[in-house]
């Protein structure tokens, strides 16, 4: 895998806040600002279900990511909006994910994809 493959286009967009509570999410100026205060956090309680990654149309080189959680216990559902992102963030990122997404496939089981993922 591959920065780039990050880049794909999902068939709906997620909203950016929260309609119940505006104060559910935020917006950080990078990636390690995100990581400062998210990536000890328990995933069973910061449950990530998706995640979008798109070029900045304002900063040349520069992506803007988007991280979706729910908080379980409290029934929110919140935003973070990263901005600056770049490529070298890729690793950080993808080790941030890799077990969000594994907590992700366990919460499935016992379902399978019934097609192939690629």
């Amino acid at each position: 895998m591959e920065f780039k493959d990050l880049l794909i286009e999902h068939d709906y967009y997620c909203a950016d806040q929260n309609f119940y509570n505006k104060e559910a999410g935020a917006e950080w100026e990078s990636f390690d600002e995100f990581l400062e205060v998210y990536n000890d956090l328990s995933p069973d309680l910061n449950f990530v279900f998706r995640w979008d990654l798109r070029e900045d149309d304002k900063n040349t080189g520069k992506y803007i990511l988007e991280i979706f959680m729910v908080f379980q216990r409290k029934g929110f559902f919140s935003p973070h909006i990263i901005n600056n992102v770049t490529e070298t963030d890729f690793e950080k990122i993808k080790e941030f994910l890799q077990p969000r997404f594994e907590k992700l496939v366990k919460m499935w089981l016992p379902f399978k994809p019934t097609y192939d993922l690629k």
